[in-house]
């Protein structure tokens, strides 16, 4: 009976999956677009279980008829980036038991996609699962998304830009110090997630941390009950984002603390204590902005000003307020400001910590670009006699070093697709000047990784790591250097249109002047090479190890630890790349 039962089942499964599978292979037609089939749906929890065995075996199978199992894992479009494109154009449809997804890598479609932002929406179901303090900038859409602009972007600006140089300056020293004082560094993912949660930490909310504290032992439950506070809690929420996940459905659908045992108990505590912190310290600035206090810049003062101004205006409007306009619009709940922090660390650390790994791991490989940015840092430092090198100042002078983000960025982004929706209404999409058909609730996907590799724009080297790829050095008449201008479409690691990234400067800033503190004074970083190996050799071991990177909450290397790095002052240079 039991085996009769299990048969039902499955059979059931399978005409489900054949059923859900030809309707949306109908409604693809109407799209006009090449389409490729996924016999399961990416997204569920029985494939997600058993994808790691299964894709290898799918893949071996003979004449390619295994390949749909390349595409049915998150971030897959960093294996491949335009080469799927070559094949099947640069926009085609996968069309799976789940629901259809238009996978784009056309430049002028993309800048149409991300304008129309109330077109082309976030998918509710997928980004509400980051809505684990609150509904943020990141997830909300509509006019919602207009109020927490409103009040969130105000907060990146340029005293805050020149709060972050400050603390990544520090931070760069510190931990500079650090890997002089070893033969070999294998530790340089957690050490720059460390350097990026202490810019964070300080630049964002005014709580100060040196790169030696934040090395202290964080594995044992001992060690956390000493050392859990505002960093320390942060940092085990960032550290374990998909029980995160999870655990804010559970707690927002009522279940108790005392539930939860080992890792997730110790996560529970983090949560509820970070939650308790950001209370205090919104609390703090509060008073400060009744008292009329406006010296401090960092991300949470400025949230909490635009915050309590915006309450000002709606409460000076509340008398021609209606029902459907209530007078807190122009405002945020507690709950939203506490979403909105939240996101901010979240999208904030990871991201630039992953693109100065990235960096740092291709300039040991590359020892030529060393050089390159070197010089650049070498001429700034001699013009700024002081030695004082202030925001203001210096970081408009660093654009080797600005080229060096973009061009890891070009190739090794964290982010590789931005997904977006059509909802309950199908759209049109112009594609190479020929409209398209886009059902509803239909998943857009835009190819970061493609787009950044797209041979028409990035020629003659789109797969190579080339930072002067962004730089027109001065000609013979003296114009300046001339920066390069992508086509539009073609380089959006921090998104483009409306729901651009708030916080690019922020992330810019950061990263150029943490190197701008690591290369100077004739630093240098060098691969140390295993035994029996030669610099080639070890030079292709480390590439292999980056290019086999995959999409955790961002990209990164999975096998980072097997990488030593030596810090060193070469007594001579490497010439210059051309």
């Amino acid at each position: 009976m039991f085996l009769v039962a299990c048969l039902s089942l499955v059979l059931a499964y399978l005409l489900w999956t054949v059923v859900r599978l030809a309707s949306n292979y109908v409604e693809a037609k109407k799209t006009g677009l090449p389409i490729l089939l996924c016999p399961v749906n990416p997204g569920s929890p029985l494939w997600m279980l058993s994808k790691e065995v299964l894709i290898p075996i799918f893949l071996r199978l003979p004449f390619g008829i295994g390949d749909w199992a390349g595409r049915a894992e998150v971030g897959w479009t960093f294996k491949e980036k335009f080469s799927v494109h070559a094949r099947h154009g640069e926009a085609f449809i996968i069309v799976s038991p789940g629901e259809n997804e238009i996978i784009l890598a056309n430049p002028s479609a993309t800048d149409e996609v991300m304008r129309r932002r109330n077109d082309f929406i976030k998918n509710p179901a997928l980004y509400g699962m980051l809505d684990i303090y609150g509904p943020n900038l990141d997830t909300v859409n509509g006019k919602a998304w207009d109020r927490h602009r409103k009040i969130t972007v105000p907060p990146f600006n340029e005293q805050n830009s020149a709060l972050v140089w400050r603390e990544s300056g520090e931070q760069a020293e510190q931990v500079l110090r650090i890997w002089y004082g070893k033969q070999q560094v294998t530790s340089t993912q957690p050490d720059v997630h460390a350097v990026a949660l202490n810019v964070l930490c300080g630049a964002g909310f005014g709580m100060h941390s040196s790169f030696v504290d934040a090395r202290l032992p964080q594995d044992d439950e001992a060690s956390v009950k000493e050392h859990m506070g505002y960093r320390e809690s942060l940092r085990m929420l960032l550290a374990n984002i998909v029980q995160l996940v999870i655990l804010g459905f559970l707690k927002r659908a009522g279940v108790p603390n005392w539930i939860w045992l080992g890792n997730m108990r110790r996560l529970s505590r983090a949560y509820d204590e970070f939650k308790r912190y950001m209370a205090e310290m919104m609390a703090l600035e509060k008073r400060a902005f009744e008292q009329g206090d406006f010296s401090r810049h960092n991300l949470m003062s400025e949230l909490v000003r635009a915050l309590e101004q915006s309450k000002r205006v709606a409460t000076a409007g509340k008398e021609t307020a209606t029902t459907t306009t209530p007078g807190f619009a122009l405002g945020l709940t507690d709950d939203e400001v506490y979403g909105n922090l939240f996101i901010y660390n979240l999208a904030g650390h990871d991201t630039t910590a992953s693109t100065l790994h990235f960096a740092i791991t291709l300039l040991a490989i590359y020892p030529e670009w060393q050089e390159w940015i070197a010089k650049e840092i070498d001429q700034v430092r001699e013009a700024e006699s002081t030695g004082l090198h202030y925001y203001e100042q210096t970081f408009p002078k660093l654009q080797r070093c600005l080229a060096l983000m973009y061009e890891t960025l070009r190739l090794y982004g964290p982010v590789v697709m931005m997904p977006r929706y059509t909802g309950d209404s199908p759209q049109r999409l112009h594609i190479d000047e020929e409209e398209h058909f886009v059902p509803s609730k239909t998943g857009v996907t835009i190819n970061f990784a493609a787009l950044h590799t797209h041979p028409k724009y990035w020629a003659p080297d789109p797969l190579t790591f080339r930072p002067s790829r962004w730089i027109s050095p001065a000609d013979e008449r003296g114009e300046d250097d001339v920066w390069l201008q992508p086509v539009p479409g073609t380089f959006v690691p921090w998104n483009m249109g409306p729901r651009v990234c708030p916080g690019k400067k922020f992330a810019q800033v950061e990263f150029t002047r943490l190197v701008f503190g690591l290369f100077a004074d004739g630093t240098r970083v060098e691969l140390v090479q295993q035994e029996g190996e030669t610099g080639q050799a070890a030079k292709a071991r480390v590439l292999g190890v980056v290019n086999r990177a995959k999409l955790e909450v961002t990209l990164k290397m999975v096998d980072a630890e097997t990488i030593a790095l030596r810090w060193v002052k070469p007594a001579s240079s490497v010439s210059p790349a051309v």
